[in-house]
C-alpha cells in the first residue's frame, strides 16, 4: 500500500470511493512549504510557498488505485505530475504521493469543479481558518 495526499476534489469521499475503491482514509494531514490555488486550467494545485501550509486528507491506496488516479489526474497527458513529498499527520512525518499541476498561474474554478471541491471540503473537515483561505478561489 502507498500513501496519497489529497488536497482537491479527491477529498470527497464519494469521488475517492469511485476512483480508488481499495483506498482507506487515514485522516487530515498537512503539507508544509506549499500554498493551495486554483490554476488557469480551473482545478486545484499546490505551489511552493515557504511560509504556507496545505491541509488535506491522507489515504492509503493500492497500486491499482494509483493507476486509476494517474488516469483521472491526467498524468499521461501532462495535466499533473507525480511527486513524493513529506506531509505531517499528527506528529508523524510521512512520504506521500502528491499530484502537482505544472501550471502555477492562479485562475478561476471550472463550474463543474465547484460542487466537487465543496463536497471534498465538507467531507475532509479541515480547519475553519484553512477553509477561509480556500474561499478566495471557491465559492461556498
Amino acid at each position: 500500500m502507498n500513501l496519497y495526499f489529497a488536497y482537491g476534489s479527491n477529498m470527497w469521499n464519494k469521488q475517492m470511493g469511485m476512483r480508488c475503491p481499495e483506498s482507506k482514509k487515514l485522516g487530515i494531514a498537512r503539507l508544509s512549504g506549499y500554498r493551495w490555488i486554483i490554476t488557469t486550467r480551473g482545478y486545484a494545485n499546490v505551489v511552493e510557498s515557504a511560509h504556507d501550509d496545505v491541509e488535506g486528507v491522507l489515504f492509503e491506496i493500492s497500486d491499482s488505485d494509483e493507476v486509476s488516479l494517474d488516469k483521472y489526474e491526467g498524468v499521461a497527458s501532462g495535466s499533473y505530475d507525480k511527486a513524493k513529498l513529506l506531509v505531517m499527520m499528527g506528529n508523524e512525518k510521512v512520504e506521500a504521493l502528491v499530484y502537482l499541476d505544472p501550471i502555477v498561474e492562479e485562475g478561476a474554478p471550472k463550474e463543474e469543479y465547484i460542487h466537487r471541491i465543496n463536497s471534498g471540503l465538507a467531507d475532509a473537515m479541515l480547519s475553519d481558518d484553512y477553509v477561509a483561505q480556500v474561499r478566495k478561489f471557491i465559492p461556498a
